[in-house]
């Protein structure tokens, strides 16, 4: 879920002191190689069960160093890299999520991987909710981070917010990309000084790209295909108090409501995990315990394959 561009600049002087980490990566890929419109890099450990990670808007694989790190020795290791992020060309922006999700699907059949569990953050959770609603018998389990819920509960609210969200990238010169994305990021990290680490990673992303994604995935309501979503799926939700209450969720409970409400239209859904005091990047603001959090959801969902 991404916020408008008033909104950012309006919650940017609201930063806790909490320290953001981007680590560096410690494993070497395997392999590289493209699946339909996903870049790939494989880790980890060959024939056990796959893990797929998706990373948010503006990322690459890089937002997945400390997971891959992490789960490396134990698992069968696939991070993507959507088009137009991190470097990649921007692509033609129609059906950017159904061909996302049909290149998953891809990526599945063509390395015979046996029911991945998939995970993803904010546009990638909306990826792999996709993914799980279309392909759930090819899902070992879905894990979003705080992805794949609607940002307004009308397409036409929708379409109005993603136009506001998505109009500073349409046309954003190198200055103005720089000046839009660590507003962003100030909104999306706790402590606006870890901007510093992030934003050159997240400026090797096209903007323009970015308005695409922001267009393909933000307009969507996937609350109806829930209903087909059998496999394993948990959503772990960060809450901030500074900017949660501003989009009316006073508490920890009122968000984890909302958000278990969403998750249990799915006959897999498993709830909602709350992370409190982070903000929409939890893996960089409290990365220690996402981190057990991830691993002991993917530990639960390998057990049932």
């Amino acid at each position: 879920m991404m916020w408008p561009l008033a909104s950012l600049l309006s919650m940017a002087l609201l930063s806790q002191q909490v320290v953001a980490d981007v680590p560096a990566r410690t494993v070497t890929p395997a392999q590289r190689f493209d699946a339909g419109i996903l870049s790939v890099e494989r880790f980890g450990k060959p024939g056990a069960v796959p893990v797929i990670f998706i990373p948010a808007l503006y990322c690459g694989a890089w937002q997945w160093n400390g997971q891959v790190s992490l789960l490396a020795s134990r698992y069968d290791i696939y991070v993507v890299t959507l088009p137009g992020m991190d470097g990649r060309p921007r692509i033609a922006p129609d059906r950017l999520m159904a061909r996302a999700v049909a290149s998953l699907a891809r990526l599945i059949a063509v390395q015979h991987l046996h029911k991945p569990i998939v995970v993803g953050h904010s546009l990638g959770g909306t990826v792999a909710v996709m993914f799980g609603e279309l392909h759930s018998d090819e899902a070992g389990g879905i894990v979003a981070a705080e992805g794949g819920h609607p940002v307004a509960p009308t397409q036409a609210a929708r379409e109005a917010y993603v136009a506001r969200a998505a109009a500073p990238f349409e046309n954003a010169d190198p200055a103005g990309f720089d000046r839009t994305i660590r507003a962003t990021l100030s909104f999306l990290i706790t402590n606006s000084r870890d901007v510093d680490v992030v934003a050159p990673l997240a400026e090797r992303s096209d903007p323009r790209a970015v308005a695409d994604w922001l267009h393909a995935a933000l307009s969507l309501d996937l609350t109806p295909g829930l209903r087909s979503l059998r496999a394993p799926f948990v959503e772990i939700v960060p809450y901030d108090e500074s900017v949660d209450s501003y989009r009316g969720l006073p508490t920890p409970a009122a968000k984890r409501r909302v958000y278990a409400t969403w998750v249990a239209h799915a006959p897999g859904g498993w709830g909602v995990v709350m992370v409190e005091r982070s903000r929409h990047f939890v893996m960089f603001d409290q990365p220690a315990l996402f981190d057990r959090i991830l691993s002991s959801e993917i530990d639960r969902m390998a057990s049932l394959r």
